[in-house]
């Protein structure tokens, strides 16, 4: 049995090469990947791929600036200890507390989601009874070793990837004829009705908050680096391996959803993967992706709820919540910052049980579209001053293992992104929520740290010395690690 012996310890360095690439894809590709892809097909047309392939430019120019912060200043707190060394301690509090919020609120959904397929299948069990079970499964991984969370993430992960790979197979020998019900359908249901864009161009513009949070989890590999083996090595080709499979498996599966099922049948209410399938007389394996669902939420939750205690243990080392969360057992896990999240976990999963009209989860759900822009910015503009500041001690991109090319140019062009999303968010009735919602989170936090870290009563030791990192640069031996 683990000892459960609390310390001020440190992370254990469990996650190997592949865990790490897995954790990053089970944080996107979740419930709200095969379900979403159907809803944003419905509002945006045909043309859904392109959209995807703006929010890829976003994922590249956010990975590759969080990629350079993780390769020199390698720490569990990442984006949270970014923000504190370049931009300030009130951002870092409030990037580190809406996150947290966001991803703890959003859990329990995907847990709702494992219910309800149970259910469609298995009447007996309760959507809620099915949701307890996900949620059971998921807070026994969370509370073992990390070395065994990345095995099981590394499990789910590639069985998800797996089964869109299928599909897209598949859907590439429909769109030739080769199998399936209907003749070759070349482009007809792409152009057949309305053309490319039958909802205008705009329509790809307007709902470019919905393709920020489609990506939404790609920021959780900087929560594996105080867990990984070598991260000085694994950082690089996992953040550059990421950014291309979450873009691919986004772009190519929307636009074969849209070659091969006239767009004008998505929705959110099915999934497109299954729709599709079925349209073209495969329901038998429609009723598989159902099952993949499945595996999809339950992966999704459990890496969210992975970096969800990362997060908290990693504030609490940054002095921005309670220190107990900092405590770790023998073995590494942080089990304090654990224990604390699943409580609350449970406690909103409970309350959505007795909340028939889901106001209350669909208010604190709301939260977590705009957390995503918040750290998503917090990065960009972290890394840019880190560029900016080893300029004026003499030093370039050539002194960098791992360097984001062509800077500051993905700054720039993903701070914009980032505040399109944002206002677009604010315009629109529909998700204006998120903003009033998600806005005090960040404040709260904001403020208090600033007024203490301004009056001097915040004085806890930064995770980073960038003095320290710009020696360890510097040094002769630094690239030829």
């Amino acid at each position: 049995m683990e000892d459960k012996t609390l310390q001020d310890g440190t992370l254990q360095k469990g996650l190997k090469k592949l865990h790490v690439q897995m954790v990053a894809l089970g944080g996107v590709i979740g419930s709200a990947y095969f379900y979403g892809v159907g809803g944003f097909i419905q509002m945006t047309g045909p043309a859904a791929f392109l959209a995807f392939a703006l929010g890829g430019i976003l994922v590249f120019c956010t990975l590759y600036c969080l990629g350079e912060l993780l390769v020199a200043m390698p720490t569990t707190g990442s984006f949270i200890s970014y923000s504190r060394e370049f931009i300030s301690d009130g951002c870092a509090a409030g990037v580190g507390w809406t996150y947290w919020i966001a991803i703890i609120v959003y859990i329990p959904s995907e847990c709702i989601v494992i219910g309800t397929i149970l259910n469609m299948y298995v009447p007996q069990i309760s959507v809620f009874a099915g949701a307890v079970l996900g949620c059971l499964v998921i807070t026994i991984i969370n509370l073992r070793q990390v070395s065994n969370l990345g095995k099981i993430e590394s499990i789910l992960a590639i069985t998800k990837v797996a089964a869109i790979v299928v599909f897209v197979v598949l859907a590439v020998l429909i769109a030739f004829g080769v199998i399936g019900t209907h003749e070759a359908p070349g482009m007809s249901n792409m152009t057949g009705r309305g053309g490319l864009f039958p909802l205008g161009v705009m329509a790809i513009f307007a709902n470019l908050s919905i393709i920020v949070m489609n990506f939404a989890g790609i920021e959780i590999v900087a929560l594996t680096a105080g867990e990984t083996e070598n991260p000085a090595k694994v950082m690089p080709s996992a953040v550059r391996a990421g950014a291309i499979r979450v873009v691919l498996l986004f772009i190519i599966p929307t636009f074969l959803v849209t070659v091969i099922l006239p767009w004008t049948t998505c929705s959110y209410d099915t999934s497109a993967f299954a729709d599709a399938l079925s349209y073209n007389g495969f329901g038998a394996l429609s009723h598989l992706f159902n099952l993949i669902i499945i595996v999809a939420a339950l992966s999704c939750a459990n890496c969210n709820l992975y970096a969800a205690i990362r997060d908290m243990f990693s504030m609490s080392k940054e002095g921005m919540s309670p220190g107990v969360m900092g405590r770790t057992t023998k073995k590494g896990v942080p089990i304090t910052a654990a224990v604390f999240s699943l409580v609350v976990v449970w406690i909103i999963l409970f309350i959505y049980s007795f909340d028939s009209s889901g106001s209350f989860y669909a208010f604190l759900l709301s939260v977590s579209g705009i957390a995503t822009i918040f750290c998503w910015t917090a990065i960009c503009i972290s890394q840019l001053i880190f560029r900016k500041r080893l300029k004026q001690h003499g030093l370039t991109k050539k002194n960098l293992k791992f360097h984001t090319p062509l800077y500051p140019l993905p700054n720039i062009i993903g701070l914009v992104i980032l505040a399109l999303a944002f206002g677009i968010t604010a315009y629109y009735p529909d998700t204006r929520i998120a903003v009033i919602v998600g806005i005090p989170w960040f404040l709260i936090p904001y403020v208090i740290f600033t007024v203490m870290s301004k009056s001097g009563k915040y004085k806890v030791k930064k995770e980073i010395d960038f003095d320290e990192v710009l020696e360890e640069i510097k040094s002769e031996d630094y690239l030829k690690d």
